[in-house]
């Protein structure tokens, strides 16, 4: 089985990007440069490919879900919310990511992205649709 992706989310203070200076960000894992949004300018290597992440399963908002399934049925169980661990909830986590299958979803986003590119390229190049 493969294992799946983790992707790793880094929050930055809001006082780090408030003078719309890159940032640089070392972690275990990786080394990157954060690039405010207000400066308009994206710094990217056209040979090394772009990916967007278009699903992210949060575990905290599986502990939220949980709550609000048994709140909303009574018979679904008998465990209370909080019964219900961090082990739990990451193992299920694990099981639905690498068990679901998301093809028709990417394709449907892959064409919604080109019809999008397509008309941003028209309204640039200020042709008709």
């Amino acid at each position: 089985m493969t294992e799946p992706v983790v992707t790793m989310v880094v929050r930055l203070p809001a006082a780090a990007l408030a003078h719309g200076v890159p940032v640089l960000v070392i972690t275990a894992e990786a080394a990157f440069v954060v690039i405010p949004v207000s400066q308009g300018v994206v710094l990217f290597d056209p040979d090394v490919p772009r990916e967007h992440v278009l699903l992210r399963l949060a575990e905290e908002e599986v502990r939220e879900e949980i709550r609000t399934v048994i709140e909303a049925d009574g018979t679904l169980t008998r465990l209370s919310p909080e019964m219900v661990g961090d082990a739990d909830i990451h193992a299920a986590c694990r099981a639905v990511a690498a068990n679901t299958g998301l093809s028709e979803e990417h394709g449907a986003a892959r064409f919604r992205a080109a019809l999008a590119a397509i008309r941003a390229a028209e309204r640039r190049l200020g042709c008709l649709a």
